[in-house]
């Protein structure tokens, strides 16, 4: 999560547009039950592909796949928070690469993020944000047959953060779209999402890369990819700079520990990119795909150590 002037300029435009902004027409979908159901146990697993947050940069991710898939590495579940859940989703209902590609290539952040003038005025005073959600939500549900997560090809770990209780909450059944909602709810953004008795938030809050939780499915190998940034080092001129320098130090941090458990790491050189830049998409792909291609000889040689068919 790339916290930067690029971050600072968004929240400001989208406070703006909030003002003389108005809601779109609210979109339908699948009801939520008031409990999140039993979700299928999860055995024998060889791979799981766990995918970090970090906005824009999840094009990083589909260039991993890509590489991953064309070699016949074998995914057996995709654990993805925030962005990384929603790439994730989008493959595990579909596990074509270049379906997934197309999807995502010609992105822009607008066509995930909708203006919202009440929600953008209470969240002074209420638990909201500028953006409700609507429009991730209509994307996802343009872009995927699946409407909850048994019927998906792959099974799928959606990590959100339960911001009252102050952990990470794993979703793997139900509905899936308020799900992959909640995981990329980013707090002073999008409004907290009320699901399952909760109220959840993106889920890089407290998982950035959520290696601990795949490990609770014991599958022979993890393999995370972190499309998270070093922070800008040096000084800071003022307490907006202050907070969001701590907030990227404190992510960075964990999501270094974190990536410690994985067996491996596949780390795109992306620091160029901000969580909200949308001018290089196919660049961020590419460095997906380039990072993984380095990872590739060390895989296979996990693959053959654990005697995992290919």
């Amino acid at each position: 999560m790339r916290l930067s002037s690029t971050t600072f300029s968004l929240l400001l435009w989208v406070f703006i547009t909030a003002l003389g902004g108005c809601a779109g027409p609210q979109p339908k979908f699948v009801a939520v039950p008031n409990e999140l159901p039993a979700a299928a146990p999860l055995k024998d697993l060889r791979v799981a592909l766990v995918l970090s947050g970090g906005g824009a940069r999840a094009l990083a991710h589909a260039g991993v796949i890509e590489v991953l898939e064309k070699h016949h590495i074998p995914i057996d579940l995709i654990v993805g928070s925030s962005a990384g859940s929603v790439i994730g989703a989008l493959y595990a209902d579909n596990p074509d690469a270049q379906q997934l590609r197309k999807k995502i290539i010609a992105l822009n952040k607008w066509d995930l993020l909708d203006i919202n003038f009440s929600s953008g005025i209470r969240m002074f005073w209420q638990l909201r944000g500028p953006v409700e959600g609507n429009a991730i939500r209509c994307f996802l549900q343009k872009n995927m047959r699946a409407q909850y997560f048994d019927h998906l090809l792959i099974p799928l770990a959606v990590v959100t953060t339960d911001i009252h209780r102050g952990e990470a909450f794993v979703i793997r059944s139900g509905p899936l779209v308020p799900a992959i909602h909640a995981s990329s709810a980013v707090p002073m953004v999008f409004s907290p999402v009320l699901i399952y008795g909760r109220t959840l938030v993106d889920g890089g809050v407290a998982s950035p890369v959520p290696v601990e939780i795949a490990e609770r499915y014991a599958p022979k190998i993890i393999i995370a990819v972190d499309i998270g940034t070093s922070p800008d080092y040096g000084p800071v001129t003022n307490a907006y700079q202050l907070g969001v320098r701590s907030l990227h130090i404190s992510y960075y941090k964990l999501a270094y520990w974190q990536n410690l458990q994985a067996d491996v790491v596949i780390h795109p050189a992306i620091d160029a990119f901000g969580m909200f830049d949308d001018h290089a998409n196919e660049d961020m792909y590419k460095a997906g795909f380039d990072a993984a291609t380095a990872a590739l000889p060390k895989i296979q040689q996990l693959l053959a150590d654990k005697q995992v068919a290919v």
